[in-house]
């Protein structure tokens, strides 16, 4: 059994839930969900208490058109932020490299951005290159260049490994092993000084 190298002996004490209703849970519908609905979702989980908060996803909306609305959603978000001086942390996904440096030149310019970027990954390789039209290699070079980029930009990096429990292009399972050492090269880049 594979035994990681940043998890034995470190487990939290304390966890922060955070609420991925709006990018997450919307992602896949068929009908285009309007800004003002996933703005009245954001505010509900303001008031529930949520600390962290993904608002949405900054990939091509000729690819994912839910998301065509993600600079409004970013900029109505951090207004209701400061409606109820909450102290919430904004997250939003990031999967290309070419999505994320228009971030990175919004937030120098002064405009409303998300606190935290996420970067994913797909422990399948057929689910990688559907989702990002790279193979894991190609991806998490960028992913490597792009974190240290964001981290430069004083953005918060969340690494995720998505498909864990299983491949939706092929159907076939996942190899548990190569999902924790996923983990580990994104923790690598996160607890690099």
């Amino acid at each position: 059994m594979y035994t990681p190298k940043f998890f034995v002996g470190n487990i939290p004490k304390k966890v922060r839930l955070g609420d991925i209703t709006v990018r997450d849970g919307f992602q896949h519908e068929e009908f285009y969900v309007h800004p003002d609905a996933k703005v009245w979702c954001i505010e509900q989980a303001i008031k529930c208490g949520f600390k962290d908060i993904e608002i949405t996803n900054f990939g091509n909306p000729r690819i994912i058109p839910q998301f065509a609305d993600c600079w409004e959603i970013t900029e109505r978000a951090n207004r209701l932020r400061e409606k109820y001086g909450a102290d919430v942390e904004y997250t939003a996904i990031t999967i290309a490299k070419d999505r994320v440096y228009p971030v990175i030149e919004a937030k120098k310019a002064g405009k409303p951005v998300p606190d935290r970027l996420l970067i994913m990954v797909s422990t399948s390789e057929a689910h990688q290159k559907t989702n990002s039209g790279l193979t894991h290699r190609e991806y998490l070079g960028n992913s490597e260049i792009v974190t240290r980029d964001l981290r430069e930009a004083g953005f918060k990096v969340c690494g995720a490994v998505s498909t864990i429990w299983g491949c939706p292009v092929t159907q076939s399972a996942t190899d548990l092993d190569w999902a924790v050492e996923l983990t580990e090269i994104f923790c690598g880049w996160a607890y690099r000084t």
